[in-house]
């Protein structure tokens, strides 16, 4: 009986273990079945209801994740191919957890994260017999973030199939360089036929590396034989840049517009930039207008913001709306690194202003001269410079700076500039310090007319006159500040001999002329002093302020040294004023007319 106990127990017992057995392995089993046939809901429902022992956790979460992989929960299985890799100690398992990883990320677009799991990939498993297929998951990574070099490098470590090559071309062609690439899409239609016809992706890179070519022909044939939507909005966008070469206007805009429906961020605001550019080309600047500001608005901090400013800007600017276009390119100068186009922009516009309008020319140094100061436009900061003479703080700061900063010629000149500026402001002390700064230039003129106006600050005037006489290109700014000495130079003939025939040279105003006739009536060359008179009042511009002050001196003292008519005609051009002249012309002219009555009576 107890032998018969025993034998019924043993019986249990392994029918127990077999039972066992066969419950651990039928859920695994199954799931696997069912993944390769497909039926990925049953796959994961059979795993769900099953608790894995310790050995088999590594393999129960791989096939976990290939269920979900299946039924497009890639981001469900992410956790899943963790712990495959956590809990496979070594081998195969292990790496194709790690790739798989990867993958999932890839294909969420996580390129990022897909990166890193790559890369560590081909550092722990560097002899991997997976090596290639990490290599291009990297390189693809690279790729889809724009790191076209180091996924050119990647992608010629993936091995020899048409997929690298093909991504090897991409690169070549992101980097500009497109004649390589063309050589490697040359190689993979002639090689592999079949893949290029069986991917409308590289299709149409192919057909855009022909419209970068110039073959507009070949690039149609690819372009229009992409029939994926997604890539098709990309398409139309190449097929319209390839009408707009064309001269194909009206057919340009309708392909443009095509892309305009694609959801694609980049090429939404490609499109928008391209159809702006069309409706210029066309004469329809509103329309134009209306597109670039819907990237202003709508795509900042993109390449093709920058683009739409620089086309909204230069419409702006034909327009005559010169603010505004100066406040859209602000946007891109006043940046922590200003862009080297708009900087260019900005200064042939302050050329153009230059010729056109001070007052235009000075609002623009102020909005945007700080971000021109570089030492490499020292020459056109020198212009600026000297253009911006008469703005006060604003030419004294750029001065100040190139100075300090520009080129050894700008740093003189710039000296000099300070210098003469203090000197006409009356300031000697500032103008000596300057003075000082300006190595080399001891002999020019510029330096010249700066101590010669500084003599004249101290009084010294006979040797202001020296100076301005040694002078070699005379200017009819020297005669005017000589004009003011006249009267109290020691070698008086031999100043007035040189004014005469510097005034006679290079002409001036009246002023001028009236002090030199103020001279020569004081020394009794009345003869001389008339002529210099009516020389003055020649002028036939309208008179006002001070200039009318001296045109009426200068009537004056004509009708005291000419006789008669002409002395009468003088003073009556000064007899409707309010002045002490105008009535003393009048009481003259009272004077006169009855001399000759009474001339007349007897």
């Amino acid at each position: 009986m107890k032998l018969l106990l025993i034998a019924i127990f043993l019986f249990f017992s392994t029918q127990g273990e077999s039972a066992s057995n066969t419950v651990h392995r039928y859920p695994m089993e199954t799931a696997k079945e069912l993944i390769d046939s497909g039926r990925a809901a049953e796959a994961i429902a059979a795993l769900s209801a099953y608790r894995p022992a310790s050995a088999e956790l590594s393999l129960y979460h791989y096939t976990y994740a290939k269920a979900l992989t299946l039924s497009k929960r890639v981001y469900d299985s992410l956790e899943h191919l963790r712990l495959a890799y956590i809990y496979c100690p070594s081998g195969e398992m292990k790496e194709r957890s790690l790739l798989d990883r990867a993958d999932a990320y890839l294909l969420l677009k996580n390129y990022y994260e897909a990166s890193l799991c790559f890369r560590l990939f081909l550092k722990t498993f560097p002899d991997s017999p997976f090596s290639e297929r990490a290599h291009y998951g990297l390189a693809e990574s690279l790729y889809r973030v724009r790191s076209f070099s180091e996924a050119l490098e990647q992608y010629g470590r993936a091995g020899d199939t048409p997929s690298a090559l093909s991504g090897r071309a991409n690169s070549l062609q992101s980097l500009g360089r497109v004649k390589e690439a063309n050589d490697l899409y040359m190689i993979l239609i002639g090689r592999d036929g079949e893949y290029v016809r069986s991917s409308y992706e590289t299709q149409y890179y192919i057909g855009e590396n022909f419209r970068l070519m110039g073959k507009f022909h070949d690039a149609k044939l690819y372009l229009n034989s992409i029939k994926e939507q997604t890539l098709k909005w990309k398409a139309a966008l190449s097929l319209g840049l390839i009408a707009q070469e064309e001269s194909q206007l009206e057919s340009a805009t309708r392909f443009f517009d095509v892309a305009l429906q694609s959801p694609d961020r980049e090429v939404h605001r490609s499109a928008l930039l391209s159809l702006a550019d069309t409706f210029i080309k066309m004469g329809r600047q509103k329309d134009a207008e209306s597109k670039l500001l819907e990237i202003r608005n709508r795509y900042p901090y993109v390449k093709e913001y920058d683009s739409a400013i620089f086309m909204l800007a230069a419409l702006y600017k034909k327009d005559g709306k010169f603010h505004e276009a100066t406040d859209l390119l602000k946007e891109l100068v006043c940046r922590r690194s200003p862009d080297r186009k708009a900087l260019e922009e900005f200064e042939g516009m302050l050329i153009d202003a230059e010729q056109r309008d001070t007052k235009e020319f000075v609002h623009l140094w102020r909005s945007v001269g700080h971000s021109l100061m570089e030492s490499s436009r020292s020459e056109f900061l020198l212009k600026v410079a000297e253009k911006l003479r008469n703005s006060g703080e604003a030419f004294t700061e750029e001065c100040e700076w190139l100075r300090r900063n520009g080129s050894d010629e700008a740093k003189n000149r710039c000296s000099l500039l300070l210098a003469e500026y203090y000197a006409d402001m009356g300031d000697a002390a500032a103008s000596e310090k300057y003075l000082e700064g300006a190595q080399g230039e001891g002999t020019s003129d510029d330096l010249i007319r700066i101590k010669a106006k500084m003599y004249h600050l101290n009084a010294q005037d006979q040797n202001a006159a020296d100076a301005l006489i040694s002078i070699k290109t005379v200017r009819q700014e020297d005669i005017v500040l000589l004009s003011g000495m006249l009267g109290s130079v020691k070698n008086v003939q031999g100043v007035l001999a040189f004014y005469e025939q510097t005034l006679n040279k290079v002409g001036g105003s009246s002023s001028v002329y009236i002090a030199l006739a103020d001279k020569l009536a004081e020394m009794g060359n009345k003869a001389d002093a008339l002529r210099y008179y009516r020389e003055a009042v020649s002028f036939k511009q309208e008179a006002k302020g001070t200039e009318a002050d001296d045109q009426a001196w200068a009537y004056y003292r004509i009708s005291v040294l000419s006789q008669d008519k002409e002395s009468v005609d003088a003073l009556g051009k000064i007899q409707k004023e309010s002045d002490v002249l105008s009535r003393i012309a009048s009481a003259r002219i009272k004077e006169w007319n009855i001399s000759e009555k009474m001339g007349k009576a007897f």
